[in-house]
């Protein structure tokens, strides 16, 4: 049987995804304060090898969040070709972060370092851009759909996002408390009404002017009774 060398940099791409998963796995076991000695044991390389590949315990935690994002990226992706309405499509989004967190437990992970990033100004940074950058595919999926649909948001699509992105990343945390109460429907349930409370027509469209006739705020037949009976006569 022919052996096949790997030429030095296949060797060093081979060790960097095996740091990279056995990363993952002693983060989820440890959280976040997890050492790179458990981590180079784990993949049963010396901390030297570590240093080889990555800079800082940060920088394998971001190469760690980065790979886990875009493995959701491609999920999103595959949503946005199909989707045809906004809460269904929210639904599957929810799904698939769930599936790639059914505990809780790496919203945990970050939550650490990012209370660790608090004092790491490189590492906050990195963190924010990383995270800006993978919600951004959930927005744009978001507001294409809407424009297909001839909808809007009464908030601007940023604070749509930081609004919907707290509320998932703070569900996913109480799922690792309660996940009795804090199921999947519920988690989906939740984000849906928000979607749908903070959704309406597009100006200008016919369906504006009907949801804005229906929900035109009606006077207070009470305040309207006292202005009549205190009336000057």
């Amino acid at each position: 049987m022919r052996i096949v060398r790997l030429t030095r940099e296949a060797q060093k791409a081979d060790t960097r995804a095996r740091l990279i998963e056995c990363a993952r796995r002693v983060f989820l076991e440890n959280g976040f304060h997890a050492t790179l000695e458990q981590i180079a044991l784990a993949a049963g390389v010396t901390k030297g090898a570590v240093y080889s590949n990555f800079d800082s315990k940060a920088d394998l935690f971001l190469a760690v969040n980065g790979s886990r994002m875009e493995q959701r990226m491609e999920g999103y992706q595959r949503v946005r070709a199909t989707a045809t309405d906004i809460e269904p499509m929210v639904r599957d989004f929810v799904r698939i972060m769930i599936r790639h967190d059914p505990d809780g437990r790496w919203a945990s992970v970050v939550a650490e370092a990012w209370a660790v990033a608090a004092s790491d100004e490189p590492f906050r940074l990195a963190l924010i851009e990383q995270s800006a950058r993978g919600n951004a595919v959930i927005m744009r999926a978001v507001e294409d759909l809407a424009e297909r649909l001839d909808v809007e948001f009464l908030l601007p699509m940023e604070k749509m996002d930081t609004l919907c992105v707290s509320l998932v990343r703070g569900m996913l945390l109480q799922r690792l408390l309660d996940p009795v109460t804090m199921t999947t429907e519920r988690i989906e349930g939740i984000l849906n009404a928000v979607i749908h409370a903070m959704v309406r027509p597009s100006a200008g469209s016919t369906q504006r002017r009907d949801h804005d006739k229906r929900f035109a705020p009606r006077p207070d037949s009470r305040a309207a009774a006292r202005r009549r009976t205190h009336r000057p006569r």
